[in-house]
């Protein structure tokens, strides 16, 4: 799918729940423009492009880089720009002040609903259609199963157990009286979702539709899912099952080639963009740009025409001085900038560069999961299972490093000094990723690794304070998080 892209604003999906009681540029605003909707095959291919799009937004890749990266130890904003009014939402999540009106937060929680609520729709009408072809429709319902655990397995990472809803909400009384459910249930809803869509996916796709939910992806994301649920050893199994026939995923050459071209042969899933159609494309390279008025193009080259970044989310010094001093992917992923603006060197993310001649718009692809990630996930089912590291965790960890141009690992650690050997290879193979976070948090070393580097972090932290919009407007069935 290089690329999947519609103009989805007319993909007619109701979002009552969460981001309150509106159609999508529906017109006019009754129940049969949604039943008439659904009348064919082509139709339900529309629907699903709508629960992609929820996807695709920008907003998705700089709230997530926010908050899974910024609030980490992996990136800091910008000195001259800490103070600048209008930042505060970002200077929250930096020094962990974090409050219930934040408004990535916000945003993250109203668009994972949107995107959920279009899933919901499209499973709930598409037994209306009459399909000639079985095999189409399961795919179109795995598809929509393998999104809405995406947005759900976001949501209960940020904030943890959440409203759940599997069927579309169609009055207001139903929205406002759903309540919070336990971690425990969202992360079973997610698993039935992925165990369903793994079984109806399929392996591969034609090149025009390159880019959609396979049934690898399906299993990787049910693999890490697995992980961070604490049941490693139902992670193993699906992990060793994709690194052999008939899944063909490898690891690229060189880690640059990981990123040159996309839907790659060790892409797993990735979202798409596009810098074809306006609006469609990434937005990060421009995001991740310092606020030097020239940085774009002495960074990007000539041809760069969009506006300078914001510097609210620039990697660490720390970061930069973390990687080995030949690691290959330091030398693809950070760039040293001279800002004139601040006087100093600052590093700027250089790993998407994909620059289209408009502002905002790169073609760059975003990984969700790729071949790496499913070997250090390997590495970890293993010692988190056995409790000690064994000869097929070390190979799948030195795969990852000799790629990076690094030697092997020395085969002397337990369990612990693993664990942490594991934490900082995904580090550096993932940073700006949108791992970081959830990483610190999986391995269970958040609070420890961040208030040893100074950072004014507690216990409570590792839960997101649910929006206080969500709270008011639910009448008190949505209760807020301890701590905030």
């Amino acid at each position: 799918m290089k690329k999947i892209y519609i103009n989805y604003s007319l993909c007619l999906l109701m979002v009552l729940f969460a981001s309150c009681k509106k159609f999508i540029d529906l017109t006019p605003l009754d129940q049969a423009n949604v039943e008439n909707s659904f009348q064919s095959a082509a139709d339900a291919n529309l629907a699903v492009m709508g629960v992609y799009d929820a996807l695709q937004s920008n907003s998705y890749a700089e709230d997530m880089a926010l908050l899974t990266e910024l609030i980490s130890d992996n990136a800091r904003i910008q000195p001259s720009r800490q103070g600048d009014a209008g930042k505060g939402d970002y200077r929250e999540l930096e020094t962990f002040q974090i409050t219930d009106q934040n408004n990535f937060l916000q945003n993250r929680w109203s668009a994972a609903y949107r995107g959920i609520a279009r899933a919901n729709n499209l499973l709930d009408k598409i037994e209306q259609i009459t399909f000639t072809d079985s095999t189409l429709k399961n795919q179109y319902i795995g598809e929509a199963k393998f999104l809405r655990s995406v947005f759900y397995f976001d949501l209960v990472r940020f904030f943890g157990g959440v409203p759940l809803s599997s069927a579309t909400i169609t009055n207001t009384t139903d929205a406002f009286s759903i309540t919070r459910s336990t971690e425990a249930e969202v992360y079973n809803a997610i698993i039935t979702d992925l165990t369903n869509a793994s079984t109806v996916l399929p392996l591969t796709y034609s090149a025009a539709q390159m880019g959609r939910a396979t049934k690898g992806a399906a299993k990787a994301l049910l693999s890490k899912v697995y992980l961070t649920n604490k049941q490693a050893e139902l992670a193993l199994p699906l992990l060793r099952e994709l690194t052999k026939a008939p899944y063909t995923y490898i690891l690229l050459p060189t880690y640059a080639a990981a990123f040159d071209t996309d839907n790659n042969a060790e892409t797993i899933f990735e979202i798409q963009y596009t810098s074809i159609v306006p609006g469609e494309g990434n937005a990060l390279p421009n995001f991740f740009l310092t606020n030097d008025n020239l940085s774009g193009r002495e960074i990007y080259g000539a041809s760069y025409l969009g506006t300078p970044g914001q510097g609210v989310c620039l990697p660490t010094d720390e970061l930069y001085n973390s990687y080995e001093a030949t690691d290959a992917r330091r030398t693809y992923t950070l760039l040293k900038y001279a800002s004139r603006q601040e006087g100093i060197d600052l590093y700027v993310v250089y790993k998407y560069r994909g620059i289209s001649t408009s502002a905002n718009n790169a073609e760059d692809n975003l990984p969700l999961v790729r071949h790496a990630d499913v070997l250090l996930m390997l590495a970890e089912a293993i010692n988190e299972t056995a409790k000690a590291p064994n000869a097929e965790a070390y190979d799948a960890v030195d795969a990852v490093r000799k790629r990076a141009g690094l030697p092997v690992f020395s085969r002397v650690f337990d369990y612990e000094s693993f664990k942490l050997k594991l934490l900082d290879e995904r580090r550096w193979e993932f940073a700006f990723e949108n791992q970081r976070w959830f990483d610190l948090k999986r391995f269970n070393k958040a609070v420890e690794i961040l208030t040893a580097k100074g950072y004014d972090i507690n216990p409570a932290h590792l839960l997101y304070p649910i929006p206080r919009k969500e709270v008011t407007i639910s009448q008190g069935n949505i209760t807020q998080n301890p701590g905030y």
